[in-house]
């Protein structure tokens, strides 16, 4: 899939679409399930003319529809929170962020409000607000090593070491898994018959894409759950381990369900899972289990290319599943403290070779042979156990020289050579 740039057309849109699309169009009819339209038609049109500007690049225009929504129905969280990313495609950024603070004491989306946020707080550099608002919307269930990498003022803050330091503090706590829409991360249809095609059924053990209905989602997990129940009748423990792991994959949570009746079934479905226990408890840990074992593999793969932000962001999943092995039985806490050590060591030597990045040495020729070789670094001519600035040279080969920093060695190659690992 595209990936959205922090300023790009398509980003801004689903943006937009992330405060538009979430209002409803239908309202509970009870407990015969029936719904009906909701009658003020004229919102329905204002609403249908707002997203219409914004695709057309006409901002204004939407922002003036926009406001009457929210001037009729004053208490939507919604309406405010788009009025926000309106402006915020204006630059109008102070004004955009009372919108958002205006949303969020609405009852808005917490974790998408802060990290709104938290790039007002990028553009003015308060790196401190920044942090503070970053924090706020990990908690709220965003994945913020993805959203500092996609929104351009967040950017630089990604190699700042109070970045890694905070994602290392939130391993305290587990991340809620986002259901639903992610608009930094996939197309928002919209829920109207002016763009029908864009919504894709999913099948039928996938994740809920954007177009997915309340009934489909929880018909989905009902059906998941019937394999688990009948996997553990059976004695299929890896029956019910595949299940398990397409439930857990699903994002499928009671926050995507606004109609009474799916949330009861949903609640009702999570009771039963729960009250499997000890039968389901090995399941469980296996794939927690399985799932830590990988994310650390992960790091180090992504560790030993170079993609450190990619790193980064694994460790998050590691702590995750790591820290529910801990909770779930004492017997795996040694082995789930040993993964936790080792993705510890791996995001501080990451955060090292970060900060490397932005200040190392500039090398522009090498000298091979006849000894210890010689390298040209910023200017000056160096041999192995020399030191410039903070750096202290370690080897010198015919495309690459290795330094030592802050007690990691870190290879540099030539230009042209391969990227740093």
């Amino acid at each position: 899939m595209k990936k959205l740039s922090g300023s790009s057309p398509a980003f801004l849109r689903c943006m937009l679409l992330l405060g538009l699309c979430s209002l409803p169009f239908y309202s509970d009819a009870g407990e015969n399930g029936a719904a009906q339209v909701v009658s003020d038609s004229g919102m329905t049109v204002l609403r249908s003319e707002a997203v219409r500007n914004w695709k057309k690049g006409r901002a204004a225009d939407a922002l003036g529809k926009l406001e009457v929504m929210a001037e009729e129905q004053p208490d939507e969280a919604q309406h405010r929170l788009a009025i926000g990313l309106c402006l915020r495609q204006q630059k109008r950024y102070s004004e955009a962020l009372e919108s958002y603070q205006d949303a969020k004491v609405l009852g808005g989306p917490a974790g998408l409000i802060a990290l709104l946020e938290a790039e007002v707080h990028g553009l003015r550099n308060e790196r401190e607000q920044v942090f503070a608002s970053l924090r706020r919307a990990a908690q709220g269930g965003r994945n913020i090593i993805k959203d500092v990498q996609e929104l351009p003022a967040l950017a630089p803050y990604g190699s700042d070491t109070g970045f890694v330091q905070l994602a290392l503090e939130l391993e305290s706590f587990e991340l809620p898994r986002l259901s639903g829409r992610d608009p930094f991360s996939e197309p928002f249809p919209l829920s109207t018959p002016e763009e029908p095609k864009e919504i894709r059924k999913a099948p039928a053990d996938e994740a809920p894409e954007g177009g997915i209905s309340q009934a489909e989602a929880v018909s989905r997990l009902r059906g998941l759950s019937a394999k688990v129940f009948e996997a553990l009748s059976n004695g299929d423990e890896s029956g019910a381990l595949a299940a398990w792991v397409k439930i857990e994959k699903s994002g499928i949570e009671e926050a995507a369900f606004s109609l009474p009746r799916h949330r009861k079934e949903y609640r009702d479905i999570q009771s039963r899972l729960a009250a499997q226990g000890s039968r389901l408890k090995p399941v469980r840990l296996k794939y927690h289990y399985r799932e830590a074992v990988a994310g650390l593999a992960g790091m180090q793969a992504s560790f030993d290319s170079g993609d450190y932000r990619e790193a980064e962001g694994l460790s998050l999943a590691v702590f995750a599943d790591t820290g529910k092995l801990k909770a779930l039985s004492a017997e795996y806490e040694p082995v789930a403290s040993e993964l936790r050590r080792r993705t510890a060591e791996l995001v501080r030597r990451t955060a090292i070779r970060v900060e490397f990045e932005g200040k190392k040495p500039s090398v522009k020729g090498i000298l091979v042979g006849g000894g210890r070789g010689l390298a040209v670094v910023d200017g000056k001519p160096l041999r192995p156990g020399d030191s410039i600035s903070e750096f202290l040279l370690l080897e010198v080969a015919s495309d690459r020289v290795k330094f030592e920093y802050k007690g990691e060695a870190i290879p540099v190659y030539l230009t042209g050579g391969r990227d740093n690992n």
